[in-house]
């Protein structure tokens, strides 16, 4: 039984490093970075990502005609992986 426990204590670390590695992946990030622009323009937004992530934005606070505070959630089911805010300008 020791070992059933160690080995899924072990499964439950790879598995968190693996999501970590996959939140800063050229394709998650560039993932939220077209739901951000979409918050830039209807004040909030969401999707899901690849692997299964929930990505929400919402605009909190304008700092000129182009630039915003935007919050970023990313969750996986009920569980909240990351709350970020990010300053984001309009790309067109």
């Amino acid at each position: 039984m020791r070992s059933f426990v160690t080995g899924c204590i072990c499964c439950w670390a790879l598995a968190a490093g693996a999501q970590a590695q996959w939140l800063e992946s050229p394709q998650a990030l560039e993932f939220r970075d077209r739901v951000v622009q979409l918050a830039l323009i209807y004040g909030e937004s969401s999707g899901i990502d690849l692997q299964g992530h929930k990505v929400v934005t919402r605009e909190v606070r304008k700092i000129d005609a182009k630039c915003s505070d935007v919050e970023v959630t990313t969750s996986r089911g009920e569980k909240v992986e990351r709350r970020v805010q990010v300053r984001a300008c309009r790309e067109h």
